[in-house]
């Protein structure tokens, strides 16, 4: 049986990086060099599994289950690969505007918000280990661990937190990170590649 391309990785050696320092954030940094170039990591459903197993949104076994049934129905896998994408951007779209102190797009906003409603509307209040949750009914859709990413999402968009969101230093890069740093002086999302390579770029100057 031949798989389908649509659960197949596009890029089977590449290593997803969580240098965002949170799920809503890595999320956002799944295209490489947003600022000059895109590079784009998220080509079929095969390779939102693999971020999501890597990033612990899935267990190997949720994403194996996944895995089947996406491989039973190519178009629903299709639709959720693109699902993932629109959400990805609007969510960056949001997040970026914030992180740099400009004004939220609101045609951005209005996406991320489609996802928050679908998120959010049958949510309850769940009493578990003698506290209260907020708990959403499981979903059984190819796309249901978008469902997670969302709730980080507005976690963070909501919180003080926010005012630590931080855009890489290299324009190039344009990924964006969660400052948690003391000094809160945090200017690049990894230190060892687009910091280095700014140093280089200075030396070479001089």
């Amino acid at each position: 049986m031949v798989t389908p391309e649509s659960i197949v990785r596009s890029e089977p050696d590449y290593r997803f990086d969580f240098c965002g320092g949170h799920l809503a954030i890595d999320f956002t940094n799944t295209v490489g060099s947003r600022g000059s170039d895109p590079e784009e990591h998220f080509n079929t459903y095969g390779d939102v599994l693999a971020w999501a197993e890597a990033r612990r949104v899935l267990s190997r076994a949720d994403a194996s289950k996944l895995k089947r049934r996406a491989s039973a129905d190519p178009d629903a896998a299709r639709r959720a690969w693109r699902r993932a994408v629109d959400l990805r951007e609007a969510l960056y779209a949001v997040l970026s505007r914030a992180a740099g102190g400009g004004a939220v797009d609101q045609a951005s906003l209005a996406r991320l918000n489609r996802y928050v409603s679908e998120t959010f509307g049958t949510a309850q209040l769940s009493a578990a280990g003698g506290r209260l949750t907020l708990a959403t009914p499981s979903d059984e859709g190819l796309d249901a661990m978008l469902a997670q990413i969302v709730r980080a999402a507005v976690d963070l968009l909501t919180s003080d937190a926010m005012s630590r969101v931080g855009r890489c230093a290299d324009d190039t890069c344009a990924w964006l990170f969660l400052d948690t740093t003391r000094s809160g002086t945090r200017r690049w999302c990894d230190m060892k590649s687009c910091g280095n390579r700014s140093k280089v770029r200075r030396f070479r100057k001089h």
